[in-house]
């Protein structure tokens, strides 16, 4: 535990409470990962009941019953309540979307080499029980009966990965906060009734009738808990902890029922609302948006009128965010390489840019970040916007954070993240209120529907390899479009003009295929993902009568993961100067070379010169340059393509581009053989627009001078960068200077967003040979942080592998 303030000396929690707090962060950050029948059973008995109900009220009336029959329980000495299983850090189990994989991994999920769950025999037998009603029956099935040959033959040859909007739901989602705490769920529930009489089209009164159904089940579930609170603090002898759960009583009994009175009941609902949009879904990236804008006047109510003073303030939102790594997801095992250490990319955001210019930290910016200090967990995503006028402060507080070494805040820039919101058509009052919604993408809070990024997912070290080999994947021999139908497998290219058009070519063959593929996905989602709880709190949705999915948000503004931008580009690179312009070797040499894995002494001799030629995010203009047009070859492809809400109800919708792509590219990378920069086959690709892991050689300002000549601010739905400093860096004050100097450096660059981890080398291999005392080693994986324990040994030597910055 993290004593120090970072910010005020008198910040001082009473040694009681710090203690407290102490001992609910050990136990939350220990806890094993299970599974949880009950949500599945519940689904199961209302869909079997209700098998004659559109499928919306299906949903609607099996998350009430869920609601109002799911266990209960209270993390010891927690001030914060709510779950959404039936024991701490369990994963529910959501048939509706998939179910083939639970059945056929069911006993694997202990044996997995990261994010590993433990399954009692009961909750076995209860899930296998299930499966016979939902073979057939689910999202992912209904998704593979629509899949073409092309898109299936594309997947098997790796290109594409569907992941989980082939099996899952969107998540990806901010509700509208400010909105449901100023107003409460009773006054939703009346304005659904009203809407009700007047409706007469069959689909829109299914909506308001699911509306009611799942907002009166939320009430019913709070008091719940006022009951389940009230209990406990009868059979207590603790006086502290018979008060902290009479207040719990007290706040959760009319919880929603009106507007939020205190910066308790607000914290409260938020937390709740959270869980309940989770229990309703299993998709991630369920955000908790711009939290210090929407919750300062429910602070400074309470600090002015007495009712809580500022150590009282922190210590509740410490203890809410601590209590957000009780929750857990699980996924099927090819999907967990995607997305590994238990992400629930459940993001928090601080500060930014107001409309007219002005700056908005304010008190709960700061306290914010000393919560996140006593927290030290993988959970909230902890980010901050910031802009030349961040207040100096801020920043430093920020980057003492940063030193922490647990890879938080993650940093946005309000220049390029609001212009290219704007460009997109966002409206400004809602472009300058962004957030993120998962890792580091972002949209506007309450206005955006689902899926900012993350649709299908394409493998551009996999596309590169099939253009080396004229769209033929060497593995497999399998092809979808040729490169050229005139030469054979392994093109002599005589230009690099003419290397270049054959990635443009296949680069929108597949993206068009990647497109058919999220349009399938998000069809079937449709119905799958109907979702009123979520719903009703989306600009939008409440006055058409639609769900998000089916096109009642504001804005659509969706896009796909394409993993290994600087791979191409550095291998573009080396073709350019050793084969076409210094003629230092020939394509069919370069081809025998990666094709022996670069283990042969004239392949050693090969790999010795392209490893001698700069590499992306050494701001060096020729290579960089190339990668910029590697990112323009697939900015240019997106004007064309629809979401499957266009012309049916948002204001806009289209697609943009994301480099957010998690842990995906350690996967992706094992798809791919030895590619021309060098890289060895099976090696992870690039992450995100970051330089390929160890080629960055000149230094962490190198790095953001290269990326600051990307088309960041056309990257509108996130662009992450992720770098690794040593401890040493920032040690000391001239040092941490030079870090802060290097953030500010950042924003007059344009670069998008930025990420951090503090941690040595040597620590991270004392963590993978000694994981039992490392277990609460937090690291930066990708746009997420996660224990470093829990993911996979190939994840692991990802990040180890990243290069260690110093100053030169």
């Amino acid at each position: 535990m993290m004593k120090t303030s970072l910010i005020q000396s008198h910040w001082k929690l009473d040694s009681n409470d710090l203690m407290k707090l102490n001992q609910l962060r050990k136990h939350v950050a220990v806890q094993p990962a299970t599974l949880c029948s009950e949500r599945a059973l519940f689904y199961t008995k209302v869909f079997q009941a209700n098998s004659d109900d559109v499928y919306i009220l299906k949903k609607a009336k099996a998350f009430a019953h869920t609601l109002r029959n799911m266990s209960l329980y209270v993390v010891d000495d927690s001030r914060i309540v709510g779950n959404m299983a039936s024991t701490l850090f369990a994963a529910p189990i959501f048939p509706e979307y998939s179910i083939g994989w639970i059945k056929d991994e069911l006993d694997t999920f202990e044996h997995r080499s990261g994010d590993v769950f433990h399954v009692s025999d009961q909750v076995k037998k209860d899930l296998l029980n299930i499966v016979p009603f939902w073979e057939n029956n689910t999202h992912q099935d209904n998704v593979l009966n629509h899949l073409t040959e092309q898109i299936k033959q594309a997947s098997s040859m790796k290109v594409l990965h569907l992941g989980g909007i082939s099996m899952s739901g969107d998540g990806h989602i901010v509700p509208d906060y400010p909105v449901l705490l100023k107003r409460g769920f009773a006054a939703i529930i009346n304005d659904a009734k009203e809407h009700l009489r007047q409706e007469t089209k069959e689909e829109p009164k299914a909506f308001y009738q699911a509306t009611i159904i799942v907002l009166e089940a939320a009430l019913d579930y709070f008091k719940r808990y006022a009951e389940y609170c009230k209990d406990l603090a009868a059979q207590t002898n603790d006086k502290q902890r018979q008060r902290e759960l009479n207040q719990l009583s007290v706040v959760c009994s009319t919880l929603m029922e009106r507007p939020a009175q205190s910066y308790y009941e607000a914290l409260q609902a938020v937390f709740m609302v959270h869980i309940l949009l989770m229990i309703e879904s299993n998709g991630h990236s369920f955000c908790f948006g711009r939290f210090d804008q929407y919750m300062i006047d429910y602070y400074n109510h309470d600090i002015e009128k007495g009712i809580l003073n500022e150590e009282e303030a922190l210590l509740l939102t410490t203890h809410f965010f601590i209590m957000s790594n009780t929750l857990n997801k699980i996924r099927p095992n090819g999907h967990t390489k995607f997305s590994q250490g238990y992400p629930l990319y459940s993001n928090l955001m601080i500060s930014g840019m107001n409309l007219d210019g002005t700056d908005s930290t304010n008190k709960l910016s700061y306290l914010c970040v000393e919560a996140m200090n006593l927290t030290a967990l993988a959970h909230p995503n902890f980010s901050m916007r910031y802009h030349q006028d961040t207040p100096e402060k801020l920043l430093d507080v920020a980057a003492q954070l940063i030193k922490k070494g647990f890879g938080m805040p993650a940093l946005f820039n309000d220049q390029v993240a609001i212009k290219g919101l704007l460009d997109l058509g966002i409206e400004p009052k809602d472009a300058y209120d962004y957030c993120a919604i998962g890792c580091v993408e972002v949209g506007v809070p309450g206005k955006y529907g689902h899926r900012a990024t993350g649709m299908t997912y394409v493998n551009w070290g996999k596309l590169l390899e099939l253009v080396i080999h004229n769209g033929i994947d060497p593995n497999t021999k399998k092809y979808l479009i040729k490169v050229d139908n005139k030469k054979p497998e392994r093109i002599e290219y005589e230009s690099y003009e003419e290397l270049f058009a054959g990635w443009e070519k296949l680069l929108e063959y597949y993206t068009d295929l990647a497109v058919e593929s999220d349009l399938i996905c998000d069809e079937s989602l449709i119905k799958y993902d109907a979702s009123p709880f979520a719903s009703c709190f989306i600009e939008g949705c409440f006055d058409k009568g639609k769900t998000i999915k089916e096109g009642g948000c504001k804005y659509d503004v969706i896009s796909q993961s394409n993993i290994g931008s600087s791979v191409v580009g550095n291998s573009l690179y080396t073709y350019q100067q050793l084969v076409f312009d210094k003629k230092r070797v020939t394509c069919t040499q370069l081809y025998d070379a990666m094709e022996d894995n670069w283990s042969s002494h004239d392949s050693m001799m090969i790999r010795k010169e392209i490893n001698a030629l700069a590499k992306f995010g050494n701001d060096v203009d020729a290579v960089d340059e190339i990668v910029v047009d590697v990112f323009e070859s697939y900015l240019k492809l997106l004007p064309k393509y629809s979401t499957a809400r266009t012309n049916k109800g948002p204001l806009i919708s289209k697609y943009t581009m994301s480099t957010s792509n998690i842990t995906s590219y350690v996967p992706n990378g094992l798809e791919v053989n030895a590619t021309p920069d060098g890289r060895y086959a099976h090696d992870p690709l690039n992450e995100g627009c970051s330089p390929t892991q160890g080629t960055d050689t000149h230094g962490p300002t190198a790095v953001l001078k290269s990326v600051s000549k990307l088309p960041n601010h056309k990257v509108a739905a996130g662009q992450l960068l992720n770098m690794r400093f040593s401890p040493s860096a920032l040690a000391g004050t001239a040092n941490f200077d030079k870090f802060k100097a290097l953030l500010r450096a950042s924003v007059d660059l344009g670069i998008y967003h930025n990420q951090f981890n503090v941690i040595s080398a040597k620590t991270l291999k004392q963590a993978q040979k000694d994981p039992e005392h490392h277990q609460d080693l937090i690291v930066r994986v990708a746009g997420y942080c996660a224990r470093f324990v829990a993911l996979t040994p190939q994840a692991q030597d990802a990040i180890i592998a990243r290069t260690e910055n110093g100053w030169n």
